[in-house]
């Protein structure tokens, strides 16, 4: 009897089915009729945002010049994201601190940074989102752009009402060769204050094809095609994220063009940072073609990162040791360890800093992952303050 399974058939009947399931979950997580919210934020915790004491918040709300917390049952002040930029916009206001408000000024340059590895499963998503969460806690006005087609840093943010990929509305409209649409109007707000997202599809595959044929005619201009469709609203932020693809294609290479700094996740295992010795090759490789044709590329930093990382594992350990030795200070300091907090939240389309501590079974685990994420995001963050030329 013949058997043999038709491939097409495979593909469509399974795609189908996988969509179907997946619209279906997430419309479970979150109906048509939700509005995803960010979660409150007790007064200690916001009192670690601000770099103040908590009687000093208290004071500001007992003089009635600060925002009114909601009380819960049990007496907790809680606050919402809206309220404690306003707390910190009011003591920046007042020369509390030098830095309150983190927004730049004139003469800082919007600071595009491409998170970016060939390798699959270096938590490259994962450190995208997680850093973008952080800086938009800390005041900041940011941007993440998603890359990759896959679009995983997309649905991290939920169903947004007013995106559907099917309907020329991913980031590949800004950059095609042929009318391509204003940046701005593929911009969507999230349930962040101060974080929006331009999302991803399967349409971004698009762009390799119509760079190979507008290569016959133009050449490696196609490397611009990000930074100019970015450049039309940078004003409007402080900070743009990248979340790139896992591979080193023409939408990868355009957005390294259009970076001002890049890093690079790397699991200490020799699988991955075998791979990553590869992906330097080959991007190396590009990089001199680009010079030699008088369009080189420079960014203020470039940072590896470990993901991903289990102290207790001594091969881990014994590749962390390696990686120090040839990165150097351009390997991070501080490393993201891996936590099954992470996980969970990931898995609940969340960062760990949108979820409630009491949420976990284990408080201590995610006690662990977010201090882990609060140092690496801190260091990252010391950087972008380098580059702006501030102390």
């Amino acid at each position: 009897m013949n058997r043999h399974l038709s491939s097409l058939d495979f593909m469509q009947s399974f795609s189908s089915k996988l969509d179907s399931a997946l619209q279906s979950l997430t419309l479970a997580q979150y109906p048509p009729d939700s509005r995803r919210e960010m979660r409150l934020f007790p007064a200690a915790e916001v009192a670690t945002l601000l770099d103040v004491s908590e009687a000093y918040i208290r004071q500001i709300v007992q003089k009635e010049k600060g925002p009114t917390p909601e009380v819960s049952g049990n007496g907790r002040r809680m606050y919402t994201l809206e309220q404690i930029l306003e707390l910190r916009m009011m003591l920046a206001e007042n020369g509390r601190k030098k830095w309150m408000n983190p927004r730049r000024v004139s003469g800082e340059a919007c600071q595009i940074i491409s998170v970016t590895n060939f390798k699959g499963g270096s938590s490259k998503t994962s450190t995208t989102v997680h850093l973008a969460h952080y800086l938009a806690l800390r005041g900041y006005r940011v941007l993440l752009l998603d890359l990759d087609p896959q679009a995983s840093l997309t649905s991290l943010h939920g169903a947004l009402p007013t995106f559907d990929p099917r309907t020329d509305d991913t980031f590949y409209a800004a950059i095609r060769f042929d009318q391509p649409r204003p940046t701005r109007e593929l911009i969507h707000k999230t349930h962040i204050t101060g974080l929006d997202v331009i999302c991803a599809g399967l349409e971004l595959t698009e762009f390799e094809t119509a760079v190979a044929l507008e290569m016959r005619k133009s050449g490696t201009s196609f490397l611009l095609r990000v930074s100019q469709a970015l450049e039309q609203v940078t004003d409007d932020y402080d900070i743009i994220l990248m979340d790139s693809a896992p591979s080193l294609n023409f939408l990868t290479l355009s957005s390294l063009t259009a970076a001002t700094g890049v890093i690079i996740p790397v699991p200490a295992h020799m699988l991955d940072v075998d791979a990553t010795g590869k992906f330097l090759e080959l991007a190396s490789s590009y990089m001199q073609i680009l010079n030699d044709v008088g369009a080189s590329v420079s960014w203020d930093f470039a940072r590896f990162l470990i993901t991903k990382y289990e102290p207790n594992d001594h091969p881990q350990a014994n590749m962390a040791a390696l990686m120090r030795q040839v990165f150097g200070e351009n390997l991070l300091l501080n490393m993201i360890i891996k936590s099954t907090a992470v996980a969970d939240a990931l898995t609940w389309k969340q960062s760990l800093y949108e979820v409630q501590r009491s949420r976990f079974s284990s408080p201590k685990t995610y006690d662990r992952a977010i201090e882990s994420l609060n140092a690496s995001n801190e260091e990252i963050e010391k950087l972008i303050w380098t580059a702006w030329g501030r102390q």
